[in-house]
């Protein structure tokens, strides 16, 4: 049973976010050099960026300008619910899938078809931007069946925000190698990043802003449940130095059917303002929580979560544990205004020292908070 301790000394300071901190990947990734060598292109329009996208052998994909997508596909109508109604233009609906419109009222769902499908991506691949204006809106990106891709300094946005099941903003499937890095997420419908139930190795997620905030809401508090799902067959992943803002679950969700095996590495995030819960920590699940400040999470480990291994550096005596694993200590989390959290499964060590150790420690001299 989860036990949360009441912090009863001073709180310490927040710490700054410090986007900057990384230059290279670390962490699983850190082997990715995605389209490098390549010749570097500038779409045009948005069809001109969906072939890029999928051209075989190395290239830069450099993004210049936003290419929307939302209308691009017209819309679509399907039978769905109202998930929540929070008055006025503040709801959220869903489509009828995986039960989620069990028990609530039925209505026709009304949304962009685009976001449904994802920009396929192929191997060997930089998405970029150098001028710092590239976004992608109404349209996610999933890699899949390849290696070797980064996605960088860019911003996916708008994807049918009011409605769940109708898009993610970056899908992984059947993937190695791959690296994403500043990449900033606003207003989707379902989850800001998703891995799909194969094996994806070699994930670094880095410097990246998952904002929540959104006026369609599943607690109508203007802040996103779906943000993070994790379970594939076989993930390692890195989470390093991201700012997660305005949630309300799923940061992330973990594991969860019969044959998930998920590695995943949460070190110097910043877990910003969530009022209900944070780690969803299921069957599977192997979560190494290390060196995150949590400001203003009620619940930083769902309390419901069960099945799931999860080792939280919560005090000295666990951060001097790793040293038997992995050389060198780990880093202790911070809260601020919150609960500090019990959960301490050391399994979860020995089964990450069984890995790449030049990927858990890279990330961690990375010393980002």
């Amino acid at each position: 049973m989860e036990r949360y301790i009441l912090l009863l000394c001073l709180l310490p300071a927040v710490l700054a976010w410090n986007q900057g901190c990384i230059s290279k990947p670390v962490g699983f990734g850190y082997k990715t050099t995605g389209g490098a060598g390549g010749r570097t292109v500038t779409p045009r329009n948005i069809n001109e960026l969906k072939n890029y996208l999928t051209q075989n052998g190395k290239l830069i994909i450099n993004l210049d300008r936003t290419y929307d997508f939302t209308n691009s596909e017209g819309f679509a109508t399907s039978t769905g619910c109202f998930f929540q109604k929070c008055g006025g233009n503040s709801f959220q609906q869903s489509l009828a899938q995986q039960g989620t419109c069990n028990g609530r009222q039925k209505t026709t769902v009304k949304y962009y078809k685009a976001g449904l499908t994802e920009l396929l991506v192929s191997s060997d691949k930089t998405i970029m931007s150098s001028n710092g204006r590239g976004v992608i809106k109404g349209k996610g990106i999933r890699v899949k069946n390849a290696n070797n891709v980064i996605i960088r300094d860019i911003t996916i946005t708008d994807i049918n925000p009011e409605v769940i099941w109708a898009g993610d903003a970056i899908g992984l499937d059947n993937v190695q190698n791959v690296w994403i890095h500043r990449v900033t997420t606003r207003r989707i419908g379902r989850q800001h990043l998703v891995t799909f139930q194969k094996t994806n190795k070699g994930i670094t997620v880095s410097s990246c802003l998952f904002d929540g905030t959104s006026p369609h809401a599943a607690f109508c508090d203007n802040k996103h449940y779906w943000v993070w799902l994790f379970w594939g067959t076989h993930d390692e992943i890195t989470l390093i130095n991201n700012h997660v803002l305005n949630t309300a679950g799923r940061t992330p969700h973990t594991g969860g059917w019969s044959r998930s095996q998920n590695f995943v590495h949460m070190i110097y995030n910043t877990m910003d303002v969530n009022p209900h819960t944070g780690i969803e920590p299921k069957q599977g699940a192997r979560i190494l929580a290390e060196g995150n400040q949590f400001i203003r999470y009620a619940y930083p480990i769902d309390p419901g979560s069960k099945g799931g291994a999860l080792a939280m550096v919560n005090d000295w005596k666990t951060a001097q544990r790793c040293k038997g694993y992995f050389g060198q200590n780990c880093v202790v989390n911070k809260y601020s205004g919150t609960k500090t959290p019990y959960r301490w499964d050391e399994t979860v060590l020995s089964q990450f020292s069984k890995l790449d150790r030049n990927a858990i420690n890279s990330a961690r001299s990375a010393k980002c908070l």
